[in-house]
């Protein structure tokens, strides 16, 4: 076992974030790594990896580290990639993190964290495209599944958006964080991703939006149905004011674009908070719509809106004042542009196929 994490690789940050997401600098290098692969195989008869993360995170509380802390799996710019049937164990950061990636698929995989550590994220697709996360569970210390694509001006300028992405049959907790969070650094863009399928219980928030003034970049057409919430503090969020920045030289102008926000066939009960959506003043959230949601709501203000525009239908408890406006034929593609569109099909030999959108 090494003495201190000055044992560990030290790698270059990744150019969308401009330096470590924890300290200035470069970063650890994740325990499994790879750079520039074509057809790579992450897979065993449900084994386990553990990333014995607890002393990482001693580290971290104990603020001795030099640099931002490894994860256990990434991989960057590379392609046809498969994670499948593994346990994942304490990892010492995120615990998949495919960037810079195309046409990767992670299914059958457990992964799990103590709840109260430290940024033990699930999988984390970031600044990747064709993505497909399926039958999965998972319990750690922060966001379950987090969409990322780069961290304000750094993250502007490499342009590199994550899209296209499939999330179904996911099951998990998490008490500090999000089932599914899409941010905070999303600043090179997320777009075309379709949830479906999802239980999330004694969790911290079921589906999450993440994002701050310098951020730029935008989130749209996104798609969630078919959710099984079960003992949630709050149902939907949207925080616009995430407010971490890697340096002074952000452009707090730089204001993100959010829409055409889909959320669909909800159920949840021993919610405490149906919705919390908060969203930039004179950037209005625009085109969020919700159908045939059912909450069990504990909070005598279920609804709590600012700064956002939609629809709704079949909503209960009835949703706030924003989002009263019925769904109508000339609303129904900002609502369901994604639900009529397929474009993923799977292959018993070759995995997960992806189709032009």
């Amino acid at each position: 076992m090494f003495q201190n994490s000055d044992d560990w690789p030290v790698v270059e940050p990744l150019p969308s974030y401009g330096r470590g997401r924890e300290l200035p600098g470069g970063r650890h290098r994740s325990l499994i790594y790879g750079l520039n692969l074509t057809d790579v195989i992450i897979t065993g008869d449900n084994g386990t990896i553990d990333g014995q993360g607890s002393i990482w995170w001693n580290w971290f509380h104990n603020k001795t580290l030099n640099y931002t802390r490894p994860h256990l799996v990434e991989l960057m710019n590379s392609t046809g990639i498969v994670i499948s049937n593994l346990t994942f164990l304490n990892s010492p950061f995120w615990t998949i993190h495919p960037v810079y990636c195309s046409h990767v698929t992670v299914q059958n995989v457990t992964i799990i964290a103590p709840p109260k550590s430290p940024n033990t994220d699930g999988i984390d697709p970031d600044s990747s495209d064709n993505v497909c996360i399926e039958d999965c569970y998972i319990s750690t210390g922060d966001d379950l599944i987090a969409i990322k694509s780069g961290w304000d001006e750094y993250g502007i300028s490499y342009g590199r958006p994550s899209r296209n992405i499939i999330i179904r049959r996911i099951t998990g907790k998490t008490e500090t964080s999000a089932g599914i969070a899409i941010g905070s650094e999303m600043s090179g863009g997320v777009s075309e991703v379709h949830a479906e399928n999802l239980h999330f219980f004694n969790s911290k928030t079921g589906i999450r939006i993440k994002t701050s003034p310098g951020r730029g970049g935008y989130v749209k057409n996104i798609y969630v149905s078919n959710v099984t919430l079960d003992g949630i503090d709050i149902a939907i969020r949207f925080t616009s004011h995430y407010g971490e920045h890697p340096d002074e030289f952000y452009d707090p102008n730089a204001l993100p674009i959010i829409e055409q926000i889909t959320f669909k066939d909800v159920v949840g009960k021993n919610i405490k908070t149906a919705g919390l959506l908060e969203g930039l003043e004179g950037d209005t959230f625009l085109d969020i719509c919700l159908s045939n949601i059912t909450l069990n709501v504990t909070s005598k203000s279920p609804w709590k809106c600012s700064s956002i525009q939609g629809y709704s239908d079949l909503v209960s408890p009835e949703t706030c004042e924003p989002l009263k406006e019925r769904i109508s034929p000339e609303h129904y593609l900002d609502c369901y542009y994604l639900s009529d569109h397929i474009w993923i099909s799977s292959n018993q030999n070759e995995g997960v196929q992806f189709l032009s959108w």
